[in-house]
Formats: structure tokens, sequence, C-alpha cells
């Protein structure tokens, strides 16, 4: 599943949501990764933060450049999801649902402002190919990707 990421707008998005999260934590009531989540996946099943990371980017990309949905954008929104109750369950991080959804607020916003410096990305093809994905391949990946109860991690992304 992780194959399907590449290129340099996967990896400025990973650097988008990287960036939301240095910041000390306070609780559980704030997510910010710490060196657990920056381990390597031991599972074989991939690295779930990364996988993450570049579906929340490209959501968040789609909504702001307000491009038409596609059957991929559903896929993508279910695959959040699904990863968000995943994290909940076996992040070392024990996140409430509160934190983990004020850490995407964070992160899109961290986007919006990286396509207002740069609105050519909303053309680019990178976004594009990403949204051409088959939806089912979407799924399949994401569902083998959370099969092994783990900590999330984000290495190695791609």
């Amino acid at each position: 599943m992780i194959a399907v990421f590449s290129g340099r707008h996967a990896l400025m998005g990973m650097a988008a949501i990287a960036a939301t999260l240095v910041s000390p934590v306070v609780a559980q009531d704030r997510m910010t990764l710490g060196p657990r989540q920056f381990e390597v996946d031991k599972s074989g099943a991939g690295a779930v933060l990364c996988a993450w990371s570049l579906y929340l980017s490209i959501q968040a990309k789609t909504a702001a450049c307000a491009l038409p949905r596609r059957p991929t954008d559903e896929a993508i929104d279910q695959a959040i999801v699904a990863i968000d109750q995943f994290i909940l369950e076996n992040s070392s991080l024990h996140p409430t649902k509160e934190a983990l959804e004020a850490f995407k607020r964070n992160a899109a916003t961290f986007s919006l402002r990286a396509l207002n410096s740069q609105p050519q990305l909303c053309q680019g093809s990178d976004l594009d190919h990403f949204r051409s994905i088959d939806p089912e391949k979407i799924r399949a990946g994401v569902k083998a990707l959370l099969a092994v109860p783990r900590e999330p991690v984000m290495n190695p992304c791609l």
C-alpha cells in the first residue's frame, strides 16, 4: 500500500503533517508524537502513521482546492476513520478522540498554509495521481495495514 505514495508531493504532505507534531506534551488531551512513533514498523504490515499522514494531506488538499469528489475520496475518508480508530486503540500516547481531531485540524491548517503559498499544487499531477487510485486498492491496503495490532509508527515512510 505504501508503494502508491511516492514523489515530492507525498514528501511535502508528510513534512507538513510532521511539522505539526513537534511540540511539548502537556497531557493526553494533546497528541504529540514522541520517539516511539518514529520507530520502524517491524510487523511487516507497514507504517500506519505514514499512510495516515498521506491520506490526511490528500484529504485536506482536495477540500482546499475545491476539487470535485471522486470515489477515491470516499475510500480515503474511510481509511482515515479506520486509522483513527487504530490509533485510539493501539497508540502508547493514549490520545482522546478530541485530541486526535484537534491534531488533524492542525495538520489540515498547515496544509492550507502550504497551498496558500504554492497554489500550483492544486493543479499538480501528484494530487491527481493519488486521487486516481482504485478505491478498492485503498480499502484492501488499509485492511492489510491495520490487520496487526501494534504501536502506530511513521517509519519506514516512502
